[in-house]
């Protein structure tokens, strides 16, 4: 959403907010790893989270039950499926509805204070992550949840939060996307489209042709005869002679004739046509979207309207009443949400470019105040390669702009747009105190999932909150595991994550907390057991195991595995049984069947079964992902080479993350550069010739990756280097549920993160690359 564009000297590039969280994998140790009886000096340091957010084709086992509540009735009886989501008008009307029409106009005078604000950007797949004790006991007192995104609303998910912060004093804002169509493209807000019509046109031209005629001529030809003669001999002593003849010829002429033809020329009216562009002017997307205003407005029981996207992308100054459009526009929307609940607080998200911001977005902070309760103007200092005094600063302006009305400053949580690693608690409370000391009434962080687990931490300095727990209890951890149980015997895989205790872990921490926990209920403790942060297993393997496995033995396993992982700070591959090597995935699947009988029995079983047969552990690539995986024209995925090199690089890998990176490496190792435009080689040439730009780069990547059965796409923006700005490309590879980005052509670059460059907009992202 709140993606930002780059202000640089002499130009402006606005983002939008298609791009994919990167994630952040940290490299650990290849190896087999044995879990024995062996004593393993402990270490007890906490290790930082760093827990990012992945996209909705994530799978969560959440240990908070949470009702799915349907939409409302409105107010004449209808369910509020019937609305209208998409933009157009009601019925398929193009003449304009009246939801703010002949309405008082209301003075933003704030019926509510809007001071102190704490608030949290939320996406819709993550309402049934969120924990609202949590929540509360960080001092969240606002949530901005995506209600209307450019391709789809979201009122289901918007009532299940509302129902699920009731009477916990927080405030559920309806987040709108203005000008984006269903395609994520632009929308002119002045309502102006333009469009191809088909002209005739005719004229006078000179058209030769052909006249036919027979031209005659004197043809030789060879006429032939017989001549006889005398053919003398001697018989007898006298003189004979026969008559003999030859054939002789002699040349007669004849007339004959040919066509043959001469040009001449006509003058001959012709009719061609032409394609003009022409404009028009509709109403119909902005009265879409105040409908669903109203719509939301007057049916959910929000404390406020946030529309974001209300701007020009960069190009207000190409447009004579730029400011003005996006003025009415916020006008329009504040009558009508002030006509139906005058308590309804109406706020906009705002680029943070200060006394040029109008020029390129329409945005004039002074001409929009009247019509707002408060601004969010998104200082993301990663975006814009600025510092925490560049957020003081431009808080200052705005606020110093705003006609007095409060100004919450919106702060990213992590680096950047091309880097969302988390940015440190005590960074972001810098930033934070920078934001309030210039003026700021509170902040916004951006968003949900994206922000370090130590921020809310009453350990983070100068932090008062406690945001995500640094401790979980059996109870929570027995009814996860039987989530978990239920998980693996549905999908035949793991989890890619779980919440405990509102923090989201990865499967090796939670391997962690199962065994923890059977340690704990065979000493008879029921203490509560520290969040750690573990890596996964490099390479899990095992042998195929069916055996009963008795109670001493596996407490002793978990007390083992508990030992290896606090010291080596990840998971093993597998572990030593007495029936054999039980791999990582199935030993995450037998301890949640041994949690599970205590979560039902309240004891711990007498032994436990493992059958390694049972669940077939493998990454499973959603059928929606076929179209990344096939050869194109310059993406050779079956050729010979490409193949015989790309499963000699992933011998032995243990998933497909590490085939992805094993690639990525390959390539970005075994490559040089050189800059050109557009596609020169291919897959198959840039094999042969290890030279080439990043598009080259990028088609052997992908070939190589498809090879092996790894979905990977290309990735397509306007990017900016330390030399120049320029459209560029690179591969993203889909493992474990997560596209990664792969940018092999700076040593930089590392599988998940770029760093050669920033992104100031995209243009795409294809299976097939289209130059």
């Amino acid at each position: 959403m709140l993606s930002v564009s780059l202000l640089g000297s002499n130009s402006i590039y606005a983002n939008t907010d298609d791009q994919q969280p990167l994630e952040n994998i940290l490299d650990s140790d290849i190896g087999s790893d044995e879990v024995d009886t062996t004593n393993i000096n402990t270490d007890d340091q906490q290790s930082l989270e760093n827990s990012l957010e992945t996209d909705g084709s994530e799978d969560e086992i959440e240990t908070t039950d949470t009702n799915i509540i349907d939409e409302p009735l409105s107010e004449n009886g209808s369910n509020s499926d019937n609305i209208e989501e998409e933009s157009g008008t009601q019925n398929g009307a193009t003449s304009t509805n009246n939801y703010s029409e002949n309405i008082q106009e209301y003075a933003a005078a704030g019926l509510e204070v809007y001071e102190n604000m704490q608030g949290l950007w939320l996406n819709p797949y993550d309402v049934n992550k969120i924990d609202v004790n949590t929540l509360k006991m960080a001092g969240i007192t606002d949530i901005f949840f995506l209600t209307k995104g450019y391709k789809n609303t979201y009122f289901t998910q918007l009532q299940t939060l509302i129902n699920k912060v009731k009477g916990s004093g927080i405030r559920v804002h309806a987040w709108i996307t203005c000008f984006l169509d269903s395609n994520g493209k632009w929308v002119n807000p002045e309502g102006k489209y333009s469009y191809q019509v088909k002209i005739p046109v005719t004229s006078k031209v000179k058209t030769a042709y052909k006249v036919y005629y027979k031209q005659w001529v004197k043809t030789p030809y060879t006429k032939w005869y017989k001549s006889w003669y005398k053919n003398w001999y001697k018989s007898y002593g006298q003189w004979k002679y026969v008559w003999k003849s030859t054939w002789k010829s002699i040349t007669s002429y004849k007339w004959t004739y040919k066509w043959t033809s001469k040009t001449k020329y006509k003058w001959v009216t012709k009719t061609t046509y032409k394609y003009q562009t022409k404009y028009g002017t509709s109403t119909a997307f902005n009265d879409a979207l105040i409908k669903t205003i109203s719509t939301v407005t007057k049916n959910y029981d929000i404390s406020g309207i946030h529309l974001d996207y209300v701007r020009y992308p960069g190009t207000a100054y190409k447009h004579a009443n730029g400011v003005n459009s996006i003025t009415s526009f916020v006008k329009r929307a504040y009558n009508t949400v002030k006509s139906i609940k005058p308590k309804v607080a109406v706020s906009i998200a705002v680029m943070p470019e200060k006394s040029v911001n109008a020029y390129y977005y329409g945005q004039d902070y002074s001409k929009l105040a009247p019509y707002l309760d408060f601004l969010v103007p998104m200082v993301y200092k990663g975006n814009y390669n600025q510092n925490t005094k560049w957020i003081g600063s431009t808080v200052k302006y705005i606020k110093d702009n705003s006609g007095g009305k409060p100004v919450v400053a919106g702060l990213q949580s992590y680096r950047s747009d091309s880097n969302v690693v988390p940015i440190p608690a005590s960074e972001l409370d810098n930033d934070i105190e920078a934001a309030l000391d210039n003026g700021a009434s509170g902040f916004v962080l951006f968003r949900y999932g994206l922000i370090n687990q130590q921020f809310f931490s009453t350990d983070s300095a100068g932090s008062d909150y406690s945001y995500v727990a640094d401790s979980t209890t059996i109870n929570e951890i027995k009814v996860a595991a039987s989530k978990v149980k239920a998980f693996i015997e549905t999908n035949k895989r793991l989890p890619n994550y779980v919440t405990l205790s509102g923090k989201q872990i990865g499967m090796a921490d939670f391997l962690y907390m199962l065994v923890s926990s059977v340690v704990q209920i065979n000493q008879g403790t029921n203490i509560p057991i520290k969040f750690r942060e573990f890596g996964e297993a490099p390479n899990p393997n095992g042998n195929t195991v069916v055996a009963n496995i008795y109670k001493n033995e596996y407490v002793k396993i978990a007390a083992n595995l508990k030992k290896f992982m606090e010291s080596y700070k990840r998971a093993p591959n597998y572990g030593i049984y007495s029936a054999g090597k039980v791999d990582y995935n199935n030993m995450i699947y037998s301890f949640s069947k041994i949690m599970d009988f205590y979560n039902t029995k309240k004891r711990l079983p007498n032994y436990a079964i493992v059958n390694t047969k049972t669940v077939n552990f493998k990454e499973v690539i959603p059928p929606e992902l076929k179209p990344y995986l096939i050869a194109t024209k310059n993406c050779q995925v079956n050729d010979a080479a490409i193949k015989s090199l790309a499963l000699s690089i992933v011998n032995g890998a243990g998933s497909n993350y590490e085939k992805a990176d094993r690639i990525f490496r390959w390539v970005r190792d075994n490559l040089s550069y050189t800059f050109y435009y557009n596609t020169k080689y291919g897959a198959t040439g840039i094999l042969k010739t290890r030279n080439g730009n990043c598009i080259d780069h990028t088609h052997l990547m992908i070939a190589m990756a498809r090879s092996v059965g790894i979905p990977a796409r290309y990735a397509h923006a306007q990017c900016e280097f330390s030399t120049m700005t320029v459209g560029h490309v690179w591969a993203e590879l889909y493992a474990n549920g997560v596209w990664y980005t792969a940018d092999a052509t700076s040593s930089r670059n590392t599988l998940g993160v770029m760093q050669n460059c920033k992104i100031l907009y995209w243009k795409g992202r294809y299976a097939e690359l289209p130059f």
